[in-house]
């Protein structure tokens, strides 16, 4: 069984300032395609927005968020998997067979759509025998459920952040996937 993970990061801190808050060093966010394989069948892990979220609240989405401070984009992705899944991706990729990698982003987009200025995408492919258990380490009012879906509905679905592009790009651009279930992996 895997350990608690422990963060060195510090986490972002927001300004108030004549009622209008401003957060520091919020200008890249990281988004893992997270993907959990059991035989030819896929699965993502969605996280319904909380109503503690300053927006998208109560949609599904993947796990994710902002780099903080004295952290890696790796070390991000680890922590924001952590904190919003319970799932522990050390451990999980030392024992299980993974395609794609936390170092290398395979898509990073510059467009201040929302609320950051730089996306970076990471690829993962984790083959399992079974799904792991779901348990977010943050509170309701940030992840109020949490849940696997098979990809297809995932992408069938109106996520936040327009997460079911995201998943759909990733599958067809980086696992060369289709939706005819097709994979060159």
């Amino acid at each position: 069984m895997s350990e608690p993970l422990v963060f060195k990061n510090r986490p972002n801190q927001p300004i108030v300032v004549e009622g209008k808050t401003y957060w520091i060093s919020r200008s890249v966010t990281v988004v893992p395609v997270l993907l959990f394989a059991i035989e030819r069948q896929l699965y993502v892990p969605l996280g319904k927005r909380g109503i503690d979220m300053p927006n998208e609240q109560g949609k599904w989405g993947l796990p994710g968020g902002y780099l903080d401070f004295d952290e890696t984009t790796s070390e991000a992705v680890i922590r924001e998997v952590y904190e919003e899944t319970g799932l522990n991706l050390p451990y999980l990729m030392a024992h299980h067979r993974v395609v794609g990698d936390l170092e290398h982003p395979y898509l990073i987009e510059s467009r201040p759509l929302y609320l950051q200025n730089v996306s970076l995408r990471f690829p993962l492919m984790i083959f399992v025998d079974d799904l792991p258990p779901l348990a977010a380490k943050v509170g309701v009012g940030e992840v109020e459920e949490l849940r696997w879906v098979p990809v297809e509905e995932a992408i069938a679905q109106d996520l936040a952040f327009e997460h079911h592009l995201l998943i759909q790009h990733c599958l067809e651009t980086y696992f060369c996937w289709n939706q005819a279930g097709d994979r060159t992996l």
